[in-house]
């Protein structure tokens, strides 16, 4: 489980399946408790009394519950402790990521569902004998200090950090600042700790300090960063940790973010990754309107434009949503090429078909807005009250800088629908490797109030994707901010998505 931890499994979801479903339902009733979450813990602990699991398929197809249900804050380890051991004694599978633990949970509450069922009906339904077999074959489960001692809890929270409260604590004195640790959360690669000032005029000296406090601490070139506290004299500062320590979020996650968001075709909501403490982030695109994506070449550009693509195609259908992808380098959206979501069902590769799709969508602009006009309506979401539904389409140019450098006439048409397309349905999500004066000039930064920045070189790089530093003080691989028009910057993760999670995810 090493790719995995105890915070991870706490936010995720299970299910078993259906056959299996129906009769933790049953076994509900029979028991008289209120929740599948109390059968399947019965049905787990009877299914890992026994030896090696079987090669029957199981579907996922029961409704899921989350694991705060599953399981509590203090006996999560001890059940990821007792399925791993059993994985690993009976060679069941290996225990590498959180796809292969939701498959060996499942795998033991189908079996133990249907065993406890088999109880049921072997004890001629009666309540007390039943009761009586489950009483009988109880066995104790091991004392926590024996599963911490085996080294199971580590290895099931190997990505969580060893508590640094009091070198944090040490390192503040030295700066000169007076605090104590109120808490602790180890997010996937930052550790954030509550902090409460005895004095709150050293707030100041604390915000002056960062860098001292990361050497104090030994952070090598890593930032430590500083935001508001939720009380009265505390602050949260976040402190990135080795990179060996580091939880990857992935496909699973994304999908698990985008469960909560409606189908109904009239949002555009997109999750770019996680934040500090590994909640997802969403924001919708329709009121951005538009979005710029900056960094340097390897930080993770590419991979977070297709998470936001991949948000979009997952939560729509190609009536209500169309994408018209330019992708000056050739490089890009190979991926997409036989998408259904593609506006006018083809992609623009290379400098002079993007500048036609760029003409051709502002010329669907102004008739959309002719044909809003003759409906005496302003908005598409107005229009389709009238019966004149129009899809949403989403505009995304890979690489801005190589356009624009190419043709300057350019420049003056994406202004023009950042300026005028809100309304029309239409959205941009400019991405780029060169932030910079040149490329992205004042009339369009002003007109694309969203933004995603990941690490850059230099802090000017920062100062013309957010309009403010950090940028350059980032981790890498995928680390970012994310800053929406009258919001604060949050501090994020991305999703690592490889291609082919990206392929299996677009084709719908």
């Amino acid at each position: 489980m090493s790719t995995i931890s105890l915070q991870q499994i706490m936010a995720a979801r299970f299910r078993t399946s259906a056959h299996a479903d129906n009769q933790t339902k049953t076994l509900m009733e029979v028991l008289g408790l209120s929740t599948k979450a109390a059968v399947a813990r019965l049905a787990i602990g009877r299914s890992l009394s026994l030896g090696k699991l079987t090669e029957e398929q199981v579907d996922a197809k029961g409704l899921e519950i989350p694991a705060s249900s599953l399981f509590t804050q203090d006996d999560v380890a001890i059940w990821v402790g007792l399925i791993l051991t059993h994985a690993r004694t009976s060679g069941s599978a290996a225990t590498e990521g959180m796809d292969t633990f939701r498959g060996l949970l499942r795998q033991h509450w189908h079996r133990g569902a249907g065993l406890l069922y088999d109880d049921w009906r072997n004890s001629n339904e009666d309540f007390d004998d039943f009761v009586g077999t489950l009483v009988k074959r109880r066995a104790d489960l091991p004392d926590r200090s024996v599963l911490q001692s085996e080294g199971t809890r580590e290895k099931a929270e190997n990505t969580a950090a060893a508590d640094q409260s009091g070198q944090l604590i040490r390192s503040l004195s030295e700066i000169g600042v007076n605090a104590e640790v109120k808490g602790v959360v180890h997010g996937p690669r930052l550790t954030r700790y509550r902090v409460a000032l005895r004095d709150v005029n050293q707030l100041d000296k604390l915000k002056r300090g960062l860098e001292r406090l990361a050497l104090a601490m030994s952070l090598q070139q890593q930032m430590p960063t500083l935001s508001a506290g939720d009380e009265a004299r505390t602050v949260m500062i976040d402190v990135p940790r080795p990179r060996d320590t580091w939880r990857v979020e992935g496909k699973q996650a994304l999908i698990d973010a985008l469960r909560t968001v409606p189908s109904n075709g009239q949002h555009l909501i997109v999750s770019p990754g996680v934040d500090v403490v590994g909640k997802p982030i969403q924001f919708d695109l329709t009121t951005a309107p538009h979005l710029l994506v900056g960094g340097a070449t390897g930080q993770g550009k590419s991979v977070c434009v297709h998470s936001l693509l991949v948000s979009l195609i997952t939560k729509h259908s190609p009536s209500t949503l169309r994408l018209a992808l330019m992708d000056p380098k050739q490089v890009e959206f190979g991926v997409y090429s036989s998408s259904r979501f593609l506006w006018r069902d083809s992609m623009a590769v290379g400098g002079p078909a993007c500048r036609t799709m760029i003409d051709d969508l502002v010329a669907e602009m102004d008739d959309r807005y002719r044909r809003l006009s003759e409906l005496n309506v302003n908005s598409i979401a107005d229009a389709a009250k009238r019966g004149m539904h129009l899809p949403f389409i989403v505009a995304c140019i890979d690489e801005l800088a190589d356009l624009v450098l190419q043709d300057r006439d350019v420049e003056q048409k994406i202004v023009r629908l950042a300026q005028m397309a809100r309304a029309a349905g239409i959205h941009l999500i400019l991405a780029t490797q060169r932030p910079d004066a040149q490329t992205f000039r004042g009339l369009l930064r002003s007109n694309v109030p969203a933004r995603i920045a990941l690490t850059v070189q230099k802090s000017s790089e920062s100062q013309i994707i957010l309009d403010e530093p950090g940028a350059e003080d980032l981790l890498g691989r995928g680390d970012m901010i994310v800053k929406l028009s009258g919001t604060d910057a949050v501090r994020a993760h991305g999703y690592l998505l490889s291609l082919t999670d990206v392929e299996s995810l677009v084709r719908k």
